[in-house]
């Protein structure tokens, strides 16, 4: 197998408690004094290693106490896969929102408290959330009983998850809202009557009301304290216990889409085309033994679970939110490892952040990770509905698989090409078998192939040495 290179990464900066630096063996935080005594402290607690033993914390190991900047350096082992919120569905967003909340919970009871709340301090292995950013942890102000990262979950948590469901906000917007949304921007898009239900009363329709009055600031709330740390501590719960019960509400349930149902509507495979199709794929990935997996166009994710049957870790990428969320909630519970993630390949997720490279982009977290890549009825949506030529469709598949490649190919004759085609055969014309294995035959020889019943052809290619 291909060993993995380490994608281009700048370091994390925006916590001045200390910064993180990916490397190929891990993830290595430096932790300035003094705040390297909390972190010391709270692993040495038995929780610590409760939680990383669940799988809800990375685990942490000392790799330097003395370094020449006198700083603390932590080395995590790095998560297979990275990927962001704005890749997210809405059962992986809620995820992590309990993961933060219940964490949080758990940290109160034992003196600690999260010192700040976001989704980019979540990763996820297959559908679980990790809770990776240990520097957010610190030592709580027993008499403390507001909660100060408050704010911060509700405009990155719940008012996007809230604009979602009530408005029809997409979450890959979080994309450019880093800090999410404030109160007075969904206040001004909602109606009255969503105003004034839970959560939007206390959380968008309150503060935007409250907004003109400037005593109401961080300070003064921070200044608020109670006497009796057990009292402090009750309301502190209540509060976390709260939010954790806004959020479940605003996560819209299941909706039904175009694709949502496509594994069990589709009418141009008869059940033979099903089970050559499936029999075509779990044959070659055996024979492949992948350790890891890109799943292009992945639906409910069928193709997907055969991948992970056969041993390896599926990334499930497709355009359709509700089957990427119909996906995820299938695998809830169960001990696939797929991460099933909402990205459009014609229009992957760009780096963004400082110089465009404090969120790596899609492509780059690709690079040399993958050892199969399935493209299972995607190439002539590629094609014809993102108009990316055949030649820059193998170009891509060639930089996105580090061995094989499994496709099927579509020929114009297809209904379902003829249906995304709508009467344009004259600028398509161009568009046949031939062109199809000219333009792969450049990067990818022919390991195994079979036609269905349907004429569709399963591929799996090899690539070529470089």
């Amino acid at each position: 197998m291909v060993e993995t290179p380490l994608a281009p990464v700048v370091t994390t900066f925006r916590d001045p408690a200390g910064s993180v630096e990916i490397r190929s063996d891990g993830a290595y935080r430096r932790i300035r004094a003094p705040f390297d005594a909390d972190i010391l402290a709270f692993l040495a607690l038995p929780l610590a290693s409760k939680l990383v033993a669940e799988g809800h914390l990375v685990a942490s190991e000392i790799a330097s106490q003395a370094t020449e900047n006198n700083e603390l350096v932590l080395r995590h082992p790095r998560v297979s896969f990275q990927s962001f919120p704005w890749e997210w569905s809405p059962v992986l967003w809620l995820s992590a929102a309990e993961l933060t909340i219940n964490l949080c919970i758990d940290l109160i009871k034992q003196g600690y408290v999260l010192k700040d709340a976001t989704p980019l301090n979540v990763l996820f292995e297959g559908t679980k959330p990790i809770f990776v950013d240990v520097l957010s942890i610190e030592r709580a102000d027993p008499q403390q009983s507001i909660w100060l990262p408050y704010g911060q979950f509700v405009r990155t948590f719940l008012l996007p998850m809230l604009a979602h469901s009530e408005l029809g906000w997409p979450l890959q917007a979080t994309l450019i809202r880093r800090d999410g949304y404030e109160p007075e921007e969904i206040y001004a898009a909602l109606s009255w009557p969503a105003r004034l239900r839970q959560p939007a009363f206390s959380t968008v329709t309150l503060p935007s009301l409250l907004a003109s009055n400037k005593k109401l600031d961080a300070g003064s709330l921070a200044s608020r304290t109670i006497k009796d740390p057990e009292v402090a501590k009750h309301v502190l719960l209540k509060t976390l216990k709260n939010l954790l019960t806004h959020m479940r509400r605003v996560t819209p349930h299941h909706r039904t889409s175009t694709w949502s149902d496509y594994a069990e509507t589709a009418t141009h495979y008869n059940d033979g085309d099903h089970a050559s199709k499936r029999r075509f794929v779990a044959s070659e990935l055996a024979a492949a033994r992948p350790r890891r997996v890109l799943d292009v166009g992945c639906n409910t994710g069928v193709y997907s679970l055969l991948a992970a049957d056969a041993g390896a870790e599926v990334v499930s990428i497709d355009t359709d939110l509700q089957a990427v969320d119909r996906l995820c909630a299938s695998l809830k519970g169960n001990k696939k490892n797929i991460l099933p993630l909402c990205v459009d390949l014609s229009h992957p997720t760009p780096g963004v952040g400082w110089e465009n490279r404090e969120n790596a982009s899609f492509l780059s977290r690709c690079s040399g990770h993958f050892d199969i890549v399935m493209m299972l009825a995607v190439i002539h949506h590629l094609l014809l509905r993102s108009q990316i030529p055949m030649d820059r469709i193998a170009a891509l598949c060639n930089g996105l698989t580090t061995e094989h490649l499994i496709i099927e190919w579509v020929p114009p004759t297809d209904s379902k090409f003829q249906e995304i085609l709508r009467g344009r055969d004259a600028i398509y014309s161009h568009i046949n078998e031939a062109t199809f294995r000219g333009a792969f035959g450049r990067y990818f020889t022919i390991v195994r192939e079979e036609t269905l019943e349907n004429g569709r052809i399963m591929l799996h290619l090899l690539k070529r040495p470089a």
